[in-house]
């Protein structure tokens, strides 16, 4: 294999690298409170403000559900209990 060709391959493995990287949020789970309860959502801030307006927020946002999920219980969050933005 020559120089030029392990140089491509090299920029190819990168590139996709980086695509992986770009389609995949850092931080996909988020705890909410929309409508008064608790929640997670995968939805990001444009799509939570397009379906609930400003009738949600955001606590925290986390890469693993499961994260999501620990620091919900951790703070007594559990969904579909009462929440207030204020």
């Amino acid at each position: 294999m020559s120089h030029a060709s392990k140089i491509r391959l090299t920029t190819l493995a990168a590139a996709a690298i980086m695509a992986v990287m770009a389609s995949s949020p850092a931080s996909a789970y988020a705890v909410i409170c929309k409508s008064g309860q608790y929640d997670i959502d995968m939805r990001d801030e444009a799509q939570l403000k397009g379906a609930f307006g400003t009738s949600y927020c955001t606590f925290r946002r986390f890469q693993y559900r499961s994260d999501a999920e620990n620091f919900a219980k951790s703070n007594n969050m559990q969904p579909g209990k009462k929440c207030s933005c204020r």
